[in-house]
Formats: structure tokens, C-alpha cells, sequence
């Protein structure tokens, strides 16, 4: 038997072969598709009349809720004309032929009844199903109830299935339902209408499958024919090409030459495949190293790398599908955000450092570099790739921080003044600035010891910080037991009203000062300027305010606030 001849009986033989199964199989499946689908459909149907119940009461209930929600606004008209008004629409509200909108009240009372407003009220015609209503609301696991009832319009009865709310400020009770024998009906007609459809499927599947049968025993012989004038030239053909490094013409191919070509493909493959071992290793190092994650344009993520989970502490799977705001610092300003998003929005490149904090809640700085993805001109997603920067941020923070009390220190006073000075002019809005000396603190020193003044400082601190809560508060201590506040305000009033506290919460924490002429507590001198910030020449015009108002207060005896 020649090769041709083989194969052209193979490929009819395995054809036949396989569309009569197919055909076999189909009949097969779409007979016990049949079976589950009619059942399907029984129990789809129910299920969406349940859904479309519910979707239209629950339509109704935030429609009330906003109409109450929005009488405040609405001029002339009280709570009883907007009731009235709602009722009025909705007794106009049917579903089909039997279907209507009632509300009963948590009293029992029916105010709309079998699609009619009732005025005034009257008490529910049936207790035990108003009952039923009751015990839905208040199990709080399915609010369907179901019950025998008659049809809007005659005497008839069937059994009905209805969906309720509760809209708890006026307590009234909404619901709606449909009667199960019209939905058997409509069942019934979707069961014939597929009973149909499946057997004019099977009627188009085997005339198809006759057809095709005619059509592969003429492309049989086809291919006979073409095997027999092609494959005596297959050989000489590929080694025609592979000796001269050729194309191999498409008018001559070569059948024992498969082999030698299935070598050449394993030689490509084998290169691809150390192509790929060489790529997974990168990426692993990548993937190991690297803090990276890829997010929708929502700021879903997507995919994390093994590094950022490391360094946030998060598994992947705590991480995919939620926002980088797991991971966000509150300390961090909402505006960066804003700018951030503003920038990859734009389909441009956002860098920038960010504070985040890890699963432990432990801080850690990260160098930022986000990329919008681009998919067919538009942004499908955001890429970003960052650097870990917590150990220069230490080293910036140790710079700027006093070691005894944590607070800023003078270097970084020095800095800030001078900013904030600008930025207040720039608004032209109020700069609020206080000094703080504590009084007698070297007799303190000389009676209690060196280490007893160092926990001064710290608790004193510690106040300071707690009245720092805005991101525009700024506490140093600028040397010594003197210590400086920066912070907002609107007036005079109002800054001296915030010293005043503050001296008095010191003063509050009683401790002990036996050397002090003033008080038997340590206490502080406070010297505050309030100002417009261009009625101010420099930071240094302000710093020197700021301490002659402090000494006219230790003039005035100390424990004072004196405001320029």
C-alpha cells in the first residue's frame, strides 16, 4: 500500500469515524441537557422572579428613603403630602396581570391594600399572614414569605410568594409578589419552547454532518492526488534547502526529510527552552529583589512581587485584589496622593518617596517609581517599581530629631521657620509662633540631678506632641529647656487661647518643684506671635518676637503667656 494511499484512508476513515461519534454524542448531550435544563428553567424562572420582586421593592424602599431623606429641602410640604403623594404612585405600580405594590404598618394596620390606598387606614384583613410578615423582618434571613391568597380583581386563589422591606422611619412594611400557577404557566411554555429548539438542533446537526461527510471524501481524493505529485520532491526539496541555507519553495516538500526536520525543530526548541531557563532565573532574581506590583486602573492590585511582600509583611494572597492603601502611612499627605494619581492618569510617570507601614505596623520608606500601562492607546493598568529607602530615611530623621526628647532640633528649626514664613506669605494668612523657657529649670537641676531634668524634658515633650495633631504643627527643641512651636491659627485670640492650654497642661503634671518661688509644680514661660505673615520681614524678625515675648513673660513673673 503506497504512503498516499494510506493516508488518504486514514484521514476518511478517522473522519467517519469521529463525526459518527460526534453525532452519537451530541444526540447524547443535548438529551441530557434536555433533562437538566427543563429543571434548570423551573427552578431559573423562580429565581428570577424572586430577583425582579425584590429589585423592584427595594427600588421603591430607597425611593421613600430618599424622599424622606430629602423633606428638609423640599419647601411647603410635609411629611404626610410626600406619604400620600408616594402612595399614590404606588398603587398604580402592577406587575403583569395580578401583581401590585402592598404596605401594611408595623401597628397592623393596611394603608395599601390589594393596589388602593386605604383613607383612612384600616387593620389588616388577615392577621395570620400580617404575622408571617412580622416573624420575616424579624428573623433577618430571607424576607420571602409564601401563603395562599386571592387574585387582584376575582376570587380566585393560589399560592403567592412575596418579597418584603422594612423602612423602619415611618415603619412601614413594603412588599410585593407573584402567584405560582401563573409562573407554572409561563414555565410551562419556556419547556415546550426549548423541547423544540433541541430537536430542530439535532435535525441541523446531522444534515451538517451528512454534508460533511460528502465533503471530506472528495477532499480525500484530493489529497491523494496532491501526496502522490508532492512527495516524490519532499526529500530533494529540504536538502536542496538546508545544504545551500535556502527557503524551501511551497510548490515542493519533502516526506522523508520529516525526520531530519523534526531534528532541526528539536534544535530550536532546545535553544528556546535555554532561553527560557536563563529568562525563569532572572526573573526569580528579579522577583526576589526587586519590590514591584502591577494594579488595574482602579489601583486593584494584581501581582506582587516575593520582595514586596517581604518588606510589607503581606502574604500575596492578602495583597491581590486589595489597594496599596493596605500598606499606606497615615502620616502620609493626602495631596502626594492626589498628585500621584493626577500624574499616571495623564499617562505620565510619577516618582517620589512614600511613607508606608508594614503588617506589623512597623514603618518603612519606599523611592517610587509608577508607570501607566498602555493597551491600544488607553491605560489599562499601572506598574510600579520601588526602592527601599528606609535606612537613609533613619539617618535623615536622626538629623533632624533631638535624640533626648524626639522632637525636631535646631538644625531643622532653622529650616522650617524659613519655609513656613514664605508659605504663610504666599497665602497671605496668619503665622502662629511660640517659645518656651521652663521656669527655674537650673534650680531644678541643682536639687533633683542632671537625670531628672532629662525626664522633664521628655514628659514636657510629650505635651507638645499631643497638642501637635495637624499636619502643619511643627514642635522643636531649639536647646536647652527651651523649646519653639510652629503652628496654624486665625487670630490672636485663638493662639493665646492654645499657649494658655498648653501651659497649663505642664503645669497639670504635677511634678514636684520644691526650689520654685512660683508654684510647687515645674511650670513654663510662654512667649507667642501671632501675626500676618507679610507684616513679618524674615524668619529671623519672627524668631526675635517670639523671645522678647518670652522674656516679658519670665519679667511677669513666669508662668505666664504673654502674645505679641
Amino acid at each position: 500500500m503506497s504512503l498516499s494511499n494510506f493516508i488518504t484512508k486514514l484521514i476518511l476513515i478517522t473522519v467517519l469515524i469521529s463525526s459518527l461519534l460526534a453525532f452519537l454524542f451530541t444526540i447524547l448531550f443535548q438529551y441530557n441537557s434536555f433533562l437538566k435544563e427543563t429543571e434548570n428553567i423551573k427552578k431559573d424562572f423562580l429565581l428570577q422572579k424572586k430577583k425582579e420582586v425584590k429589585r423592584e421593592i427595594e427600588r421603591i424602599h430607597s425611593f421613600i428613603k430618599y424622599k424622606n431623606n430629602s423633606l428638609s429641602y423640599i419647601k411647603n410640604k410635609d411629611i404626610e403630602t410626600i406619604q400620600n403623594e408616594i402612595l399614590d404612585w404606588i398603587s398604580t405600580v402592577r406587575f403583569g396581570k395580578n401583581g401590585y405594590i402592598f404596605i401594611n404598618t408595623v401597628e397592623g394596620n393596611s394603608i395599601l391594600f390589594d393596589g388602593k390606598k386605604n383613607v383612612p387606614a384600616i387593620k389588616h384583613p388577615n392577621k395570620k399572614i400580617f404575622d408571617q410578615q412580622i416573624q420575616a423582618l424579624k428573623t433577618k434571613r430571607n424576607n420571602f414569605i409564601k401563603y395562599t391568597f386571592k387574585k387582584l380583581n376575582n376570587n380566585k386563589t393560589s399560592t403567592k410568594i412575596s418579597y418584603i422591606l422594612l423602612y423602619e422611619p415611618w415603619g412601614w412594611i413594603i412588599g410585593s409578589g407573584f402567584y405560582l400557577d401563573e409562573v407554572q404557566k409561563e414555565i410551562k411554555q419556556k419547556e415546550e419552547a426549548f423541547k423544540q429548539t433541541i430537536l430542530n438542533e439535532i435535525k441541523s446537526i446531522l444534515i451538517v454532518f451528512i454534508i460533511l461527510v460528502l465533503i471530506l471524501v472528495i477532499i480525500s481524493k484530493k489529497i491523494k492526488q496532491y501526496i502522490n505529485n508532492n512527495i516524490k520532491n519532499l526529500i530533494e526539496e529540504f536538502k536542496r534547502a538546508s545544504s545551500n541555507n535556502n527557503i524551501i519553495e511551497s510548490k515542493r516538500f519533502s516526506f522523508e526529510e520529516f525526520s531530519s526536520l523534526a531534528s532541526s525543530i528539536n534544535e530550536i526548541l532546545e535553544d528556546k527552552h535555554k532561553a527560557e531557563k536563563k529568562l525563569n532565573i532572572y526573573l526569580k532574581i528579579l522577583d526576589e529583589h526587586v519590590i514591584t506590583s502591577t494594579t488595574d486602573i482602579k489601583g486593584t492590585i494584581k501581582s506582587v512581587s516575593k520582595a514586596f511582600c517581604e518588606i510589607s509583611g503581606y502574604s500575596k494572597e492578602e495583597l491581590i485584589g486589595k489597594k496599596h492603601n493596605i500598606v499606606k502611612h497615615e502620616d502620609m499627605s493626602q495631596k502626594t496622593y492626589e498628585e500621584l494619581w493626577n500624574t499616571i492618569q495623564s499617562g505620565k510617570i510619577w516618582k517620589g518617596e512614600l511613607k508606608n507601614k508594614k503588617k506589623s505596623g512597623e514603618v518603612y520608606w519606599v523611592e517610587a517609581i509608577i508607570q501607566p500601562i498602555i493597551e491600544n492607546g488607553k491605560i489599562s493598568g499601572y506598574t510600579a517599581i520601588r526602592h527601599n529607602i528606609t535606612n537613609k530615611k533613619r539617618v535623615e530623621y536622626l538629623s533632624i530629631t533631638d535624640e533626648l526628647t524626639q522632637l525636631y532640633n535646631r538644625r531643622y528649626f532653622n529650616k522650617i521657620i524659613e519655609g513656613e514664613l514664605k508659605r504663610a506669605k504666599r497665602a497671605n494668612s496668619f503665622i502662629s509662633f511660640m517659645m518656651l523657657d521652663i521656669d527655674y529649670f537650673k534650680r531644678y537641676n541643682d536639687n533633683y540631678g542632671h537625670q531628672k531634668g532629662d525626664d522633664i524634658l521628655a514628659k514636657i515633650a510629650l505635651v507638645l506632641k499631643e497638642n501637635s495633631k495637624r499636619i502643619s504643627d511643627y514642635v522643636f527643641r531649639i536647646g536647652g529647656e527651651e523649646f519653639a512651636f510652629i503652628f496654624s491659627s486665625v487670630d490672636e485670640n485663638k493662639s493665646f487661647e492654645f499657649a494658655n492650654n498648653i501651659r497649663k497642661d505642664i503645669e497639670q503634671l504635677k511634678i514636684e518643684h520644691t526650689k520654685s518661688p512660683i508654684s510647687k509644680y515645674v511650670t513654663v514661660s510662654v512667649g507667642v506671635v501671632c501675626k500676618k505673615a507679610n507684616d513679618i520681614s524674615s524668619s529671623s524678625e519672627l524668631y526675635k518676637l517670639g523671645d522678647s515675648a518670652l522674656y516679658k513673660a519670665k519679667d511677669n513673673g513666669r508662668n505666664s503667656v504673654i502674645i505679641k
